[in-house]
């Protein structure tokens, strides 16, 4: 008889983000189910992104090199071995893998089932010989690339954003069909490795991000060499004796692309077994079929039933970790927070970086004005010779910031400040009192607050009474 589990939690998914989630629900006290499945590190976004972020380290060093001349310094071509940089980027991926072993997760008190997983019921979930009926589920099960019905594909060896590491040698022309922030993290990456890169955005540019601060990036981008056609869509593709061809339609008409190696990133889908839908009472998104219908919070048609990260529809490791900590909020009684997503940063992790908070492409409502800042006049950007970028914020007559985004060095600094800052309900004007150490990318922050400052200073008569009051 199959035994009967009654678990607090049951996560579904051990990937990084499920081994996170289960680990921080041991902590908090929970009796904890974590479901291995057998593809679930293949299709890892977690692992994915360690595995970029390294391969792009290397790429950034490389162009360091390159262009060592503008800090007074001899440049010097790199000479790139894929094999090293490839096992560089494994070996650190891996090594984060090794604190999510069976063995560790079962001494921490989590109960590691293996195998494929069938709902029974609204409630129950069978795995093998046992049967689990916990308070609460949780899908972690991570997503997959999305690949197009591009006519010719399924004839070519292609690439994805999970399967590119994988590749020990250097790409003599790569297109990058896609445009989303992993295709231009990549195609950076392989131009300044050596390759020549042709990024065709096929879906628009970096869809969701504000198209001034984009309009930088792609400046900063095409001056590396990477050729960006905003203006093209692939629309076949041909298997040659050598090389593939890449059929492109713009608006002036057709035109052909030899090329070596293609890649293909066009977003991700949900990871889920389709047959979970009617066993588990899950009604699919009517948009999008491909994807759940979710609350706010995750929440799916079963109340006892969550998706988080890439089953939830995102696949940033740090909102993933947003919503794994609000739903063991829940579940311990601590709180029934609800991600907010003007407080969640978006980013593109490029060189330099774009990070945006919040629709800044939002019709403005009365009272609220735009505010800029040229990134070029910051101290820090000049020293490290980089002088190109922007920062955007959106506030309101109270300096209340609503929307924010930023395109340069020092990005992610920036707008790690501007998160906390909503969240904790500062306005601009007291960012303008920040003590920062110097040069500081941040104090283009303060330039903004300065800003508003100007903008909204008290009237004539009142500007000459303050000082008296003041005594």
């Amino acid at each position: 008889m199959a035994d009967l589990l009654k678990p607090d939690l049951c996560v579904i998914g051990a990937g990084a983000l499920g081994t996170a989630l289960a680990t921080m629900a041991r902590q908090h006290g929970l009796n904890v189910v974590l479901l291995r499945r057998p593809n679930d590190e293949a299709n890892d976004p977690t692992a994915g992104s360690l595995r970029r972020g390294a391969f792009s380290a290397s790429a950034e060093r490389a162009q360091a090199l390159r262009t060592a001349g503008s800090l007074g310094l001899n440049n010097a071509e790199p000479k790139p071995n894929f094999r090293t940089i490839g096992e560089r980027a494994d070996a650190i991926a891996d090594a984060v893998a090794l604190r999510d072993t069976d063995d560790r997760l079962t001494a921490l008190g989590i109960t590691v089932l293996s195998g494929d997983a069938a709902f029974l019921d609204r409630n129950t979930l069978r795995c093998g010989e046992q049967t689990i009926r916990p308070r609460q589920f949780v899908l972690a099960t991570g997503s997959r690339p999305m690949i197009p019905a591009l006519p010719g594909l399924d004839h070519v060896n292609y690439f994805t954003p999970d399967s590119i590491g994988d590749n020990l040698r250097k790409l003599s022309h790569l297109v990058v069909i896609g445009g989303d922030p992993s295709a231009f993290e990549l195609a950076q990456a392989y131009r300044r490795l050596g390759a020549m890169v042709t990024l065709v955005p096929q879906d628009g540019l970096l869809p969701g991000f504000d198209a001034e601060l984009v309009a930088v990036l792609l400046r900063d981008l095409r001056e590396e060499g990477l050729v960006i056609l905003d203006d093209a869509e692939v629309t076949a593709i041909h298997k040659r004796s050598q090389g593939t061809g890449i059929m492109l339609r713009h608006g002036d008409g057709e035109d052909n692309l030899d090329v070596s190696h293609i890649l293909v990133a066009m977003g991700r889908l949900p990871d889920f077994d389709g047959g979970w839908l009617d066993a588990a009472q899950l009604r699919p998104n009517r948009l999008r079929a491909d994807q759940l219908l979710l609350g706010p919070d995750g929440q799916t048609s079963n109340g006892r039933i969550t998706a988080i990260g890439g089953a939830a529809g995102t696949d940033a490791p740090h909102v993933a970790l947003r919503q794994a900590n609000l739903l063991l909020d829940r579940l311990t009684g601590r709180g029934n927070g609800r991600l907010d997503p003007a407080l969640v940063p978006r980013l593109v992790q490029t060189q330099p970086p774009l990070v945006q908070l919040g629709p800044l492409s939002a019709e403005l409502r009365p009272g609220q004005l735009v505010l800029r800042s040229n990134l070029a006049e910051n101290d820090a950007a000049r020293a490290h010779s980089l002088p190109q970028g922007a920062a955007k914020l959106v506030v309101d007559s109270k300096g209340t910031i609503s929307a924010a985004g930023i395109v340069g060095h020092g990005a992610g600094e920036i707008a790690g400040v501007l998160a906390l800052a909503l969240s904790n309900g500062l306005r601009l004007g007291e960012l303008a009192h920040l003590a920062l150490p110097q040069p500081s990318a941040a104090a283009a922050l303060i330039d903004l607050a300065d800003q508003f400052q100007v903008q909204h200073q008290p009237p004539a008569g009142w500007k000459a009474r303050l000082p008296r009051l003041s005594r």
